[in-house]
């Protein structure tokens, strides 16, 4: 998969839970009664068969030591890398900087 290719896949995504949570907090004001969790809409299907796509065509398939692959690991538990920090991510005592999509992109594709 190319890298730009990736980038578009990955913000694309990002773009989605955005769009989500708004819709879901709009909603939350017409209902209030409603947890604004539950009011997300379900684009899952969607996402995971993005996110199966992503994994399969850069070779993550295989859990990273937080239980994820790394794709999924950057996109839902570091928020597409906002909460990135050094040390987050390491092999052999080095520090894996996947701080935004390309970076992910490069060290899977190394």
């Amino acid at each position: 998969m190319k890298k730009e290719l990736f980038i578009e896949s990955i913000e694309a995504l990002r773009r989605q839970r955005e769009y989500d949570k708004e819709v879901a907090r709009n909603l939350s004001k017409v209902f209030p009664d409603a947890f604004e969790a539950n009011l997300l809409p379900e684009n899952y299907l969607l996402n995971n068969t993005l996110m199966k796509i992503l994994q399969v065509e850069n070779n993550d398939m295989e859990p990273c030591e937080h239980g994820l692959s790394l794709i999924e690991y950057f996109c839902f538990e570091l928020d597409f890398g906002v909460k990135y920090k050094d040390g987050m991510i390491t092999e052999n005592d080095e520090n894996i900087d996947i701080s935004d999509s390309g970076k992910l992109w490069e060290y899977l594709n190394k």
